[in-house]
């Protein structure tokens, strides 16, 4: 970093994990094979990236910062199963997330016969990074919610994380205590998630404030819900905590809920009207949204 005349972005939330011991938790609890496709968030410096190159069968890193290309191009040369992008990974489609990487001028590849290979079908991958702390929320909740077009997110096999502490704590909390939120909801409904290790953050550079923690994402087989309700279920838990302190059914009617309606569907699912959204489960949201139109 010295040689290239790097410096840390405090707004991109650039701390780089630099010891080795912890980057190879993060590989282990990704269950990595050699079938296995890798997408990276945010790479950095590349530490990562090349112990995942030496398990997974193909590793995708996706970097927003520019300055760092060409340093990644340096510590994976050789690597001829990592392939470079330059985006925003807010920005970066489904369909790249998911598809066999293809070159392109801020790419470098290094099997060019894969970009042969079809794009009618999505194989699948696993998600893994040390989650810059300012876009973590959205960065998880992007793996389950549609998108403003409604299309569905096909989600990763498998989800590895660094986090801060915090975040871990409000992702995993239980209904009914202050960290729980819509957030919550919608990873828990979505996703059995477990903290693996605590990390210390005198393993980073440069040093955050706060410490953090690896947490792993698996998504449910949700074959059994009906999809409509599940999307209707979240503009429940949006409203609901988007006026956490109200009661749920005046919450929600004043969002727009029908109030005849909504009486009659907490009645049948046996939701105390004087109840806050804070104190419903994943299940009890999904379960009032199907008695809901």
């Amino acid at each position: 970093m010295r040689a290239y005349g790097f410096h840390y972005s405090k707004a991109r939330g650039q701390n780089f994990l630099v010891d080795r011991n912890v980057l190879e938790k993060v590989v282990q609890a990704a269950e990595l094979s050699p079938d296995d496709h890798v997408v990276e968030i945010g790479p950095g410096a590349g530490a990562l990236t090349v112990l995942l190159a030496q398990k997974a069968g193909h590793v995708t890193a996706v970097e927003i910062d520019g300055r760092l290309i060409p340093m990644l191009n340096e510590v994976t040369e050789g690597l001829e199963n990592v392939t470079l992008v330059h985006e925003d990974f807010l920005k970066f489609s489904e369909k790249k997330k998911c598809e066999e990487p293809r070159p392109s001028t801020v790419m470098r590849r290094s099997n060019p016969e894969a970009s042969e290979k079809t794009e009618a079908s999505i194989p699948p991958y696993k998600l893994v990074g040390n989650l810059p702390y300012n876009i973590t929320t959205p960065i998880i909740a992007g793996m389950f919610e549609p998108g403003v077009d409604g299309a569905r997110p096909i989600p990763p096999e498998l989800a590895v994380f660094m986090v801060q502490k915090e975040v871990a704590e409000r992702l995993m909390s239980p209904p009914g205590k202050k960290a729980y939120g819509a957030i919550s909801v919608l990873v828990q409904y979505y996703a059995e998630i477990e903290q693996l290790s605590a990390v210390s953050r005198e393993v980073f550079v440069p040093r955050p404030n706060v410490d953090s923690v690896i947490i792993r994402l698996r998504p449910k087989d949700l074959s059994g819900d009906d999809a409509e309700t599940a999307a209707r279920m979240f503009r429940l838990v949006r409203a609901g905590f988007d006026m956490r302190r109200k009661t749920l059914k005046n919450s929600l009617a004043n969002s727009g809920f029908p109030a005849e309606e909504l009486t009659a569907a907490l009645e049948k699912t046996g939701v105390d009207p004087g109840r806050r959204a804070e104190t419903l489960s994943p299940r009890d949201f999904y379960t009032l949204a199907a008695h809901l139109s």
